[in-house]
């Protein structure tokens, strides 16, 4: 099942992970890929906002940390913890797989992975796949991908919005 959106300006693309970030249940696995600049690191910030996480401003890539925890806001009662992670600079699906992505999935948040083609071998098989790509100044092309039966459910809300 899959699902394109063209977003033409970084408001838009705010918007589509805001959409995400409100609609995936906790435990959403999401695999982000796309060449760089393609805007990834701007949607995990929607995804964020739209998960309730106390301070988006925080949201930044984790190339360098392989992994930033955004906490949830205790004031949002629907709020989850988001989970960012970058696969960009490893060496290995073991390397990354001993910094405990396993265990992350298994937690109570949203797991967001830049540069998951690196490591497809990691990934459980009910995720969402959002590809982007750059087609303009301001504008993406963003392809989402939904195996599993959570992510499809995701999907078909996503589609309904």
């Amino acid at each position: 099942m899959t699902l394109q959106i063209i977003s033409q300006s970084l408001a838009e693309t705010l918007s589509l992970g805001r959409r995400i970030g409100e609609l995936a249940r906790p435990g959403q696995v999401m695999a982000l890929n796309g060449p760089l600049g393609a805007g990834k690191t701007q949607l995990v910030r929607g995804i964020a906002a739209g998960a309730g996480v106390a301070d988006v401003s925080l949201v930044s890539s984790p190339t360098y940390v392989l992994l930033n925890i955004y906490e949830k806001s205790q004031h949002i009662a629907a709020a989850k913890t988001v989970y960012h992670l970058d696969a960009y600079r490893i060496a290995s699906a073991d390397q990354f797989a001993a910094a405990g992505f396993e265990e992350l999935i298994e937690q109570d948040g949203l797991v967001v992975l830049e540069w998951a083609a690196r490591v497809p071998e990691l990934l459980p098989a009910d995720v969402l796949t959002i590809t982007g790509e750059v087609t303009g100044p301001q504008s993406r092309d963003w392809l989402l991908t939904a195996q599993g039966e959570h992510s499809q459910q995701l999907l078909m809300q996503l589609m309904s919005a």
